[in-house]
């Protein structure tokens, strides 16, 4: 992907008419070979379709305080890294922890994420995910049951933010 000077700091500005409202309202998981995506052929950092073959959709509490989105870039001498780190609080303890240990085992995972701003990001198209999970039962019968699973990731590149998601096929 070259870099295109036309674009630079473009558009990069204070909009008050934009939601800065936080949480992930859906989480879809796939493989880099089942995600097709196009990119504006004058401004790179735009989106114009994503096709997710084959995905499966991740039920979560989406007011559980636990699920989330970070992503840290550090440049050195003008190159950079960044770190992508996604955690997701599945709401207990069952039979989709052997599916999620089976998938763990993978390192081309791409998540998508539907924020409650409206927008939508596609971490790991360029270097995959790799998977973890904590699963913790609770000590007594008041307390809760969960698996955390969190998708990690260093790259070149930063995950893809869509400002529309229903660019997004989920076919």
């Amino acid at each position: 992907m070259a870099f295109n000077c036309s674009i630079f700091l473009e558009d990069i500005d204070l909009n008050c008419r934009k939601s800065d409202v936080g949480g992930i309202s859906k989480v879809v998981l796939c493989t880099q070979s089942n995600l097709n995506i196009a990119l504006d052929s004058v401004d790179e950092t735009l989106v114009t379709s994503a096709l997710l073959n084959d995905h499966v959709v991740f039920e979560h509490n989406k007011k559980d305080t636990t699920t989330v989105f970070t992503e840290t870039k550090t440049t050195s001498n003008g190159l950079g890294l960044v770190n992508t780190a996604i955690t997701v609080r599945l709401p207990s303890i069952d039979r989709r922890m052997n599916k999620i240990d089976y998938m763990s085992r993978r390192t081309d995972l791409v998540c998508v994420l539907y924020h409650n701003n409206g927008t939508a990001t596609i971490s790991g198209w360029m270097d995959g995910l790799v998977m973890d999970f904590t699963a913790t039962s609770s000590t007594s019968p008041f307390e809760k049951s969960y698996i955390d699973v969190t998708l990690t990731t260093d790259s070149w590149i930063s995950s893809l933010t869509i400002e529309d998601p229903n660019i997004i096929d989920l076919d």
